[in-house]
Parts: C-alpha cells; structure tokens; sequence
C-alpha cells in the first residue's frame, strides 16, 4: 500500500469500529471526507478510493456522492460475501438485514441442540431493560467460558445494544488472589497517594469498561470483601476509586466465570445474578457435538500450519470414544500434538495424515478396556486451511446405483400397471436393504453409528408405543446406516429423481409417506440432520418392504423377546415368508422387567382390537411370568408359547392364516417338539429366481426380463431380476440375496464366472439351441410338455426382431440396417471374424445405446476410462469412426465410455 492507501484505509476502519452497526449509513464515507481531512485534490482522492475498491479492501455505493466503506469488516460482522459495487443504500441495507444476528451463535457449537438453553439465558440477560443484567457462566475448566463471553460481545455489537469499538475487558480474578487490594485497585481504580506505589491516579477497569463488556473469570477468587464491592457496585451502580469520596458511574456490563458450585459465594453476591448459565462439559455434549469440536479444531489447526489435515476414521473413532477431562483445551492439545507428530513423519508434504500411531500415548492409557473400532472401509477427512472439511464421496456410488436403476425399471414399465411397476421397485429395493443390513451385521460399527442406532431405536419405540406402527428392527439399522453413510455427509440426490418418477411415489406410496412425516422432523431434531426429498422418498420405499394389514378375522400375535431387533428380526423373517403382516414384535431392553413388558402388552390391548384373542410368542425367563400382572387387567383370551424361535413362529403362523382358533393352536402346539419343527415350507421360504444381466448395461437386461416373463408366463412363477453386468462381475451375487432367492440360472450375453452359477447364453436362447440348458434349468419344475412350450415361446420371443421391437423410439428396421454396415466395416478394418454371439451382443447394445442417448440416459461410468483408451487407442479410435455414421442420423453424440463397451464386446472373452 501507498502511504495515502494506509491513511485511507485507517480512516475507513476507525469510522466503522466508532460506530453502531445498527447505523449503516455512519460506516460510510465520500471522497469529499477524505478531501477534507487530507487536504487533498479530488483526482488524487477519487484514483486512490477506486484503485482501494479495485484491490478488494473497499466497496462502493453508487449514489450522489459515491460512499464507501471497508469490505473486510462487514464480510466479517456479518459472515457473509461482500460485493465490489451496490446500487444504493438501500439495496445494502436490505442484504444485511436478510442476514440475522443470530448467525452469531451458529459459531457456537451446539447452539440449536445442547446449548440452546444457554443461549437463550444469554439473549434474556442482554435485552432486560437498563443495561442488562449481569451473568455467571458455571462449568468445568475448558468448557468454553470465555469463548461464550465474547459471542455475547459479538450479539450485541451486531444487534445495535453496544457500539463496534465499545472496550471489553477480561481479568482473571485468581492472579490476584492473594493481593485483594490490589485486585481492588485493579477493578475500582485508586488516586494519587492512596497507598505506597500510588504515583498517579489510575482508572479502574470498572471505569474503563464503561458502555463495554467486563469479563471476571475464576471469580470464585475473590474474598469476600471484594465480593461485597461488587454487589454494592450492581445495586447502586456507583462505585469510588481508592482513597477518594467521590462517587463515580459506569454502564458496564458484567459477565463471571467460574469453575466452583455456588457455595463458593456469598449468597448476597449470588442474589445480584439473577442469570446463571451453564455450560456442559465435553462428556455432558452430544456425541454430534463432540464430533463436530473435533472438526472444528482440525479445521482451525489446518488454518495455523497452513497445511492440508487428513484424519483417518479410525483416529476419529478414537478421539470421539475418548474422555478428555480437560475439556475442549484438552483437546485442542491433543490435536495439536498430533499434527506436530504428523508433520514430523511428513517430510515436508502440504498434506498431513494423522493416523493413530501419532496420537499421544496418554489416549490409550485412559482406556479401561480395549477400543472398539469400526471395521467398516470409511473415507478420510480432509480439513483444508481453503476449503471446508470434506470426505470423498466413494459411499455415494451404492446409493446412486440404486436409484438410478429404480427410475430406470419407472421408466421401461411406466407403460405397465401401477402393480407392476411397485412389484418391480420392490425387488429392486429389497435387494439394496437385504445388501445393506446383511453386511451391516457382519461388521463392527463406529462411535457415532452406534449412537444413531440407539437414538433411532428411542424414536422407534416412542412412536411404536402411541401409534398402530409396528417398528422393525431390520429398517431401523438400514435407516441408521443410511443417515450415518449418506445424509450425514450432505449427499443429495434429489437430481436423480426426474418429475414422473417422484409423482409415482407421491401418488402410489402415500400411506408410508403420511407414516413418516412425524418420524423425520423427530429425527433430524434430535440427531442435528436435515433430509431432503430424494430422502423421503427414499424411506417411503424402505416402509413399503413392510407389510401392515391384518385380517379381521385372524387372531393378533405379537412376538416379545429381549435384545436390540430379535423380535423384530424374527417377525420380519416370518412376516416375509407367510406372506402377511401375522405378527407384531415388540424388542425389550435385556435389563427389563416384568413390569415393563406388561405395560407394553397391556398398551397393545388398548390399542388394537382383538377380537379373536392375543397370542404371545416370548423367548425365555421371566417373560412367563407376564401373565400374572395381566390377568386383573385382561378381557380376552390370551395364549402364551415360551421358546420363541422361527420355526416356532413359522408353525404357529401357519396355524394363524388357517383361521385356527386359540384351543385349537395350542393342542397343535402341545405335540410340536419344538427343535424338531419342520414345517418351513422350502418353496416359500426362498423364491425361485432367474437373474439377466447384460453387458451394455441395466436397460438390455431389464428388456431380457420383461421378454422372460412372457415365456414364463402362466407356466412357471419366478422372479426375473435384473442386474449390473459390472456389479455381477466384480461381487457375484451376495449371501443376502442367495438367503432370499433359489437362483435357477443367469442370463446375458457375457458369461459373468459366478462360480457354481448355472449361465446361460442369450445367443443360444436367441437361435433356439438352449434345449438342453432348458431342462437343466427347469427340469425339476416343469414337466416335459411345460418345458416344450417353454422353449417354443423363447425360440418365438427371443429372435433379434422381438428384442429391439422392445425399443420405444427408433425405427427397429432402419437402426439394423445401420448396425448391420457398422457391423461389416468392423469386420474389415479390425480384420476380425465375429462369431453370432458377438454380433448379436453389437446389435442389441448399439440399438440400444441410440435409444438412451436420445433420452439424455447415457453410460456415464466405465471403469478406469482414460487408461483404457489410451492402451486401446487404435481400435477405439476405428470403432469411434465406425458408429459416426449415427450421430448425424438420430441426431446424438457418441460418449467415450459407451465406445469403451463396444471394444469390450468384440475382444473381451
């Protein structure tokens, strides 16, 4: 800066600090000021104030005259991006008057959560008429006292009640423990002479706090003496300096700090501090809030070393299962130590990884008992001294996969019944929830997932325990999952969702949408999350997994055992494979007692109607023992049957939808030797399935499917689910999905390798040579003369014709006449032989390539691409040339991933 840009922008700064932000207009200044106070031509003036505005240090309101003001201190006031130029005063003050001056405490952490009492306490303290009232602010040594303080100067300055340079003092009461007098002098002030050293008068800082802030900390310190001058001080408002009989006055508002209980006060003291705020401890704060502490110092350590942090999951594991009794200076130290201990292994890299070798070894020492880490693969945070913390997003693909494909299964069968396209959606979203909770059980979770899962289960419960809504166990840890994986993280793929698709689930899913609405705001109210639309939806479909009507004439039953989701697991299981909603379950703590499994069966019999009597399935113990606190308080008949198990409860279902009566299950029961139960029905238990895939992608697949349950039709009932030919490839089919479905065969076009996976060829289907496969497939189903019509339908259906007559767009002709020369031209300029699985392969994915690529639905995802192409540039760049004869034809452009595919079906074997 030239000596001239200095004194402007001193200028520009004591004008905005001497001011009350709440009078906008006294912040600004014109060039006729500046004139005037430097005495200086306007041409000089007016290029300095612009070249100050060129250079980010001041802005302009374009008005008569031109005003301006500092940039950096209304950015920083009101945490919001300043421009260069405004059009008028107005428009300025209308912009910062849309920003609140609650925006103050969003720098507290816990402000909306466990300091939402506090802050309000605070508001109540500032606003009381006459200069407020004074404050104590109570809690353990590096709670953040002092941090509050001065959030409480910030409100204030921001809401108009001081000015922007009002003074704001701190003293730390226990420096002058054992010197009361000087303490006194310190806060009263003292004249010349007072005392031996008095050489001059002195203000106190009583006095110099004056229209100011005056922060006492550890005033527990103060003798009793002293206290009493300070209460005299908040009655009168008067106060003398040492050694003077003149009263003098100050409008300062007190604010204390203390680490003791209140005993440690005189109650005289303690009557003048009508507002007593405290603040939690670190162990007293959310596992939310202690999280994001966490964040917030890796966040203001990457800032001091101006060097990139990344935190392993693991290292964050441990700090959130930590104790830290110092509070958040505690952990602010172990921070810090452990970047120093990074920055040491570095060698001089502008990214620091903390791993857990460079926390201190005090961490473990304060552990009774080993750490229980996550098991889970979870991405690093990244905290940036640039940018704001992050977490690369590897974890969104799964959820993106699967909805991508919902709305492409919407889109193909949109033309179907509205049952139709929700038996497809439901496939499709049992197998993502199967996947989930499947591998979710099979691993050990982090801190904060467990503390969701226990959250969410007190909110299941609560609604289970005032609505018909019967929780399941199993959605509860997917509902978990899906908030610790994707919602916590701000993943929003409400994008994905295009308009008809959203107004399906709002129209076809409306009695799981009216069941969560007064789940969700509970939710995002107690675990500090928000959910966006694609959430909503999301969960609707997750509820529609569930079934909840129950006949009128059957019996109700309800499941109770102890433990997190063993009701609800079992329920679920039966509920599945019966084919109805037959039973409630009810999951109790270990620790419950008697009493309180008989409250929550004596609700169940307020709540519902049961007509036809109540049948209880319990697992062991003392839930025996139930009957003897019910029997004052029951009107129905009640069976009872210990042991509960799933073939327990798969017999006892049965009997239920038979339309058996109470005596006559419990004789059948009195014969069943429970372990030895077989009536599991296997047929029921796992469907018959059939999986396609296709190499070009999910679309061919679902075509196959469609065209299968036409040959199928009537003859044979199985499920026909399509899947990624990638995912098939990379993780086979998972347990889940095998627990749920008996796979007969996969279909494609690409022989996928799953290891004692029965595959079948589409080009053998397609030229009518799958006799023999066909029987091995279905030969323990079907009869002989079923699997001759069978393979009559499939010879008919699946000729190349029938497949792209599937495509809703193209002319089927034309595209083949196309495809055909593409085709011929490979054949010549590759010098390749292309065996009828091939072309067919080419056929069928090119024709439908154009098809997505005209409906802007195009491949985006091709594993390492670009080392792909540049080892496969040659071929690639032929097949590129190729196939350029369709983009003037329909009118699209051929992506490189899609190219990418064409090579993998001429060379991949």
């Amino acid at each position: 800066m030239t000596n001239l840009e200095k004194a402007i922008f001193q200028f520009a700064e004591n004008k905005c600090h001497s001011n009350s932000l709440k009078e906008t207009a006294s912040l600004f200044f014109s060039t006729e000021e500046i004139m005037n106070k430097m005495n200086l031509g306007r041409t000089q003036v007016s290029r300095t104030l612009n070249q100050l505005v060129s250079d980010n240090i001041l802005f302009k309101i374009n008005t008569r005259p031109v005003l301006f003001s500092l940039k950096e201190f209304f950015a920083k006031k009101y945490q919001l991006e300043i421009a260069s130029e405004y059009e008028s005063i107005e428009i300025f003050k209308t912009k910062l008057n849309s920003i609140s001056s609650e925006k103050v405490f969003e720098k507290v952490i816990g402000y909306n959560s466990g300091l939402a009492e506090a802050v309000e306490q605070l508001k109540t303290a500032i606003f009381y008429p006459n200069n407020g009232l004074p404050v104590l602010l109570m809690g353990e040594t590096g709670v953040g006292k002092s941090y509050f303080a001065q959030i409480m100067d910030e409100y204030m300055v921001r809401e108009g009640v001081l000015l922007e340079n009002s003074p704001f003092f701190t003293l730390n009461c226990a420096q002058y423990a054992n010197n009361p007098e000087l303490l006194s002098g310190i806060l009263f002030g003292y004249t010349k002479g007072a005392f031996t050293g008095a050489d001059e008068d002195h203000k106190g800082l009583l006095e110099a706090a004056d229209k100011g802030v005056l922060f006492l900390d550890e005033v527990h310190r103060l003798n009793d003496e002293g206290q009493e001058k300070l209460f005299n001080f908040m009655d009168k408002k008067n106060f003398s300096r040492i050694g003077e009989t003149k009263e003098r006055q100050s409008k300062v508002r007190l604010v204390f700090a203390t680490t003791e209980s209140t005993e440690s006060f005189l109650p005289t003291f303690l009557r003048r501090i009508p507002i007593q705020i405290y603040i939690p401890s670190v162990a007293e704060r959310s596992l939310f809030e202690k999280r994001q502490l966490i964040e917030y110092l890796f966040k203001k350590e990457s800032q001091d070393i101006k060097r990139t942090i990344e935190v392993t999951p693991r290292v964050m594991d441990i700090l959130l299962q930590t104790t830290f009794s110092g509070n958040i200076g505690e952990m602010e130290n172990v921070i810090k130590y452990a970047c120093g201990s990074a920055i040491a292994h570095s060698n001089e890299s502008r990214q620091v990884e903390i791993k857990i070798k460079d926390l201190p070894q005090k961490i473990y020492a304060s552990f009774d008992s080993p750490v229980d880490l996550a098991s889970t693969e979870e991405e690093n945070l990244v905290f940036s001294d640039q940018i704001n913390f992050s977490v690369t997003p590897s974890t969104t693909g799964e959820l993106q996969k699967f909805v991508q494909h919902l709305v492409w299964l919407y889109q193909d069968y949109q033309k179907e019944t509205g049952y139709t396209v929700k038996h497809q959606l439901h496939q499709q979203t049992v197998k993502f929830m199967d996947d989930v909770i499947f591998r979710e059980k099979q691993r050990n979770q982090a801190a904060l997932e467990k503390f969701i899962s226990t959250v969410m289960q007190e909110i299941f419960r609560e609604i289970d325990s005032h609505t018909k809504f019967q929780y399941d166990g199993n959605l509860v840890l997917l509902l978990s999952y899906y908030i610790y994986h994707y919602s916590l993280k701000g993943i929003n793929l409400t994008d994905l969702f295009d308009s008809e698709f959203t107004a399906f689930v709002q129209n076809n899913y409306q009695t799981e949408l009216n069941q969560i609405i007064p789940l969700l705001p509970e939710i995002e109210k107690r675990l500090d999350v928000s959910f966006t639309k694609a959430d909503q939806l999301l969960f609707a479909l997750f509820f529609s997994t569930l079934n909840y009507e129950v006949k009128s004439n059957e019996i109700n039953a309800i499941m109770i055992a102890h433990g997190y989701a063993t009701a609800s697991s079992i329920a679920n299981v039966c509920n599945r494979m019966l084919g109805g909603a037959v039973f409630t379950s009810i999951d109790m703590p270990v620790e419950s007692t008697i009493f309180d499994i008989s409250e929550k069966v004596l609700r169940y019999l307020e709540e519902y109607s049961v007509k036809q009597g109540l049948l209880v399935l319990v697992d062991m113990g003392s839930l025996n023992m139930i009957y003897e606190q019910l029997k004052q308080n029951i009107n129905q008949p009640i069976l009872f049957i210990d042991q509960l198990s799933t073939p327990l409860a798969l017999e006892v279902g049965n009997l239920i939808q038979q339309d058996h009566s109470l005596n006559e299950i419990a004789e059948s029961m009195k014969e069943v030797v429970v372990p030895n139960i077989q009536l599991y029905y296997p047929k029921k238990s796992k469907k018959k399935a059939i999986v396609t895939t296709c190499f070009s992608g999910l679309g061919v697949a679902i075509q196959i499917q469609k065209l299968l349950y036409d040959c199928l039709g009537g003859i044979l009932e199985v499920d026909i689910l399509p899947i990624e030919f990638a995912e098939l490839q990379t993780n086979g089919l998972s347990e889940a999905f095998l627990s749920q479905y008996d796979v007969l065969s996969v279909i494609g076009t690409n022989d996928v390798h799953i290891p004692e996976m029965k595959f079948v060829y589409l080009e053998n289907i397609i030229s009518g040579n799958g006799d023999t496969q066909l029987k091995e497939i279905f030969e323990n189903l079907l009869s002989e003369t079923e699997i001759r019509e069978v393979n009559d339908r499939l010879v008919k259906n699946f000729s190349l014709i029938r497949v792209l007559e599937s495509l809703t767009i193209l002319d089927t002709k034309r595209i083949m006449e196309v495809i055909e020369n593409c085709i011929q031209d490979l054949e010549r300029r590759l010098t390749l032989r292309l065996s009828n699985a091939r072309k067919v392969a080419i056929y069928v994915h090119v024709a439908c390539m154009v098809e997505r690529l005209i409906r802007h639905a195009e491949i985006t995802d091709f594993p390492n691409l670009e080392q792909f192409a540049f080892e496969h540039e040659k071929e690639i760049r032929v097949i590129q040339d190729i196939f350029s004869v369709l983009e003037p034809v329909y009118s699209v452009t051929i992506p490189l991933e899609e190219t990418c595919y064409i090579y993998n079906i001429l060379y991949l074997d």
